[in-house]
């Protein structure tokens, strides 16, 4: 009979090389309840920047960090 070998693991692992992609996204709300995605940008700069020279609506703006945080808003006026 062949010897028992014990074996480690056997379970799914993660990459150990996980890349991270610095995106920002800039994510509007419009006041009717309405969410959608401006656009994705690589740098936080470029996404505020961006965010900054939006015309006043009636819509909010949110940049989000690649981990889901949000880093800046730009909130409009709601009465209109």
């Amino acid at each position: 009979m062949p010897r028992r070998m014990r074996r480690s693991g056997r379970l799914i692992q993660k990459p150990k090389n996980k890349k991270v992609d610095n995106k920002f996204r800039v994510i509007a709300h419009g006041h009717n309840g309405d969410f959608w995605t401006h656009g994705e940008y690589p740098t936080f700069e470029d996404a505020k920047q961006e965010v900054d020279m939006l015309p006043i609506s009636n819509v909010d703006y949110l940049v989000y960090s690649d981990k889901n945080r949000v880093l800046y808003t730009k909130e409009n006026d709601k009465d209109g």
